[in-house]
């Protein structure tokens, strides 16, 4: 969402407060995220996990990228600590349960739908609102447990994909259910915090052997942003990113 963090607070700046008719809101921050990069932190209580079951162990690169972020932390004087995330087991059904009732009422025609959210498409047809009531209950009472295990802790660094970014068309030539599967062992990391609504922050953490950007996900407690991109400020000046480019875009010739 923005170049450096500076952008993206200036962006939530624009986007926080009440706007006539939201059925919610939070109040302005005081300070504004903008100014509040500015503002000493103490010394945090961060965790961290390279391990999400059911999936399991994130890729050695990712899991690099969460060391080397730990390490910096700590030298920042921030306290890190290995943590033992919560199981994720009981959040996939649900989540992909929305995922296909989202997909009938986007207003996006299916035949225009790449080939696995045409077949999610139609299988959300055979939903019924009893089902669809039951997995937003389930997505909220493991988004309950998130939220209670995350409390303890200032802030908590995870990865922000289980393995590094693929090639476009990679998964294309598999079958509908074989790639669902892919991208929910992919994109792990992720759909825990949109189902509990904590904020989370993904930063850059150079890259993969294939050339394509690493990154480490920060998350935060809940309301807590202004937390979280003091974090990211101070980690971006002890590591700049904003210059950083793959080489592929880099070579004479490149667009």
């Amino acid at each position: 969402m923005g170049r450096t963090v500076a952008d993206t607070a200036a962006l939530l700046d624009a986007l926080s407060g009440y706007e006539v008719g939201d059925p919610y809101w939070l109040p302005d921050p005081e300070p504004s995220f903008l100014a509040g990069l500015d503002t000493p932190l103490k010394p945090l209580r961060i965790g961290y996990a390279t391990r999400l079951d059911p999936i399991g162990e994130v890729d050695p690169v990712c899991r690099q990228a969460i060391y080397e972020t730990v390490q910096q932390v700590e030298d920042l004087g921030h306290r890190a600590e290995e943590v033992v995330f919560p199981n994720l087991e009981d959040l996939i059904e649900p989540f992909v349960v929305l995922w296909q009732c989202v997909l009938t009422e986007v207003g996006v025609p299916w035949v225009v739908m790449e080939k696995m959210n045409r077949w999610l498409y139609w299988r959300a047809w055979r939903i019924n609102s009893g089902a669809y009531l039951r997995s937003v209950a389930k997505l909220q009472q493991v988004a309950r447990q998130i939220v209670r295990f995350c409390q303890p802790y200032d802030v908590v660094i995870l990865p922000v994909y289980m393995h590094p970014t693929i090639k476009v068309g990679e998964w294309k030539g598999l079958r509908s259910p074989k790639v669902l599967n892919n991208v929910i062992n992919w994109v792990a990391p992720c759909p825990p915090f949109n189902a509990s609504g904590q904020p989370a922050l993904a930063i850059p953490r150079g890259f993969a052997p294939n050339g394509l950007p690493i990154g480490v996900q920060m998350v935060g407690r809940p309301a807590d942003e202004a937390t979280l991109l003091a974090l990211a400020a101070q980690l971006e000046q002890v590591s700049p990113w904003n210059h950083q480019r793959p080489a592929f875009a880099t070579k004479a010739g490149s667009t």
